[in-house]
């Protein structure tokens, strides 16, 4: 029996990556060293606790090398890629595109509810980012969440990125749908314990 439609759906995706990326921040006011490495790490552990949280398992470096899989008792359900560097000279979106979906029955033919590719862009670049995603996402078989992590270059952390906000997209066969962005940083939502930590 498949997921019901309303379950684990996009805006679930992005309403519970929000919540999560502020959940065990690999950085505050006496520890910001968090590099490239951590980031890398965090996103995983976040990619993970939302598919614990929708109730799907989590499978890490599969179909083809994605990033990771949720997964449900009837096969793959969400494809999810995320790239430090950015979307210039990377194949995270074609990796989404081309997913294999695996699926215990042999039967029928199973899609993708959605794929999501967590990535990073200087600010001024946000809507060369949105515009190359709309032109390599169009006509594709299933939506795409981008979650899109502004920042800006700077000395101040080891990692050399001073996020801004977190962007929230869709993509699908009627264009983009804009979701809305949050601070990137905890300590940047207004009241909140974290905000007392803003350094």
């Amino acid at each position: 029996m498949p997921l019901p439609d309303h379950w684990g759906t996009k805006e679930d995706f992005a309403t519970l990556f929000k919540y999560f990326w502020y959940r065990d921040f690999p950085m505050d006011k006496s520890a910001i060293g968090a590099r490239r490495t951590d980031w890398t790490i965090h996103v995983g552990l976040v990619v993970r606790s939302i598919g614990d949280f929708m109730g799907l398992a989590t499978r890490f470096e599969r179909g083809g090398r994605k990033d990771a899989v949720l997964r449900s008792l009837e096969g793959d359900e969400i494809a999810v890629e995320w790239e430090w560097q950015g979307i210039w000279g990377q194949n995270e979106l074609k990796k989404l595109r081309a997913h294999k979906v695996w699926s215990p029955s042999k039967d029928g033919h199973k899609s993708l509810r959605y794929g999501v590719l967590i990535t990073y862009t200087h600010t001024p670049n946000i809507d060369r980012v949105y515009e190359r995603v709309r032109l390599e996402w169009a006509e594709a078989c299933w939506p795409l969440l981008l979650v899109l992590i502004d920042l800006e270059e700077t000395k101040k952390f080891p990692s050399g990125k001073d996020f801004k906000n977190i962007n929230f997209s869709v993509f699908d066969s009627t264009g983009q749908k804009i979701l809305g962005s949050v601070p990137a940083f905890p300590w940047n939502v207004e009241s909140t314990r974290w905000s007392i930590q803003a350094f």
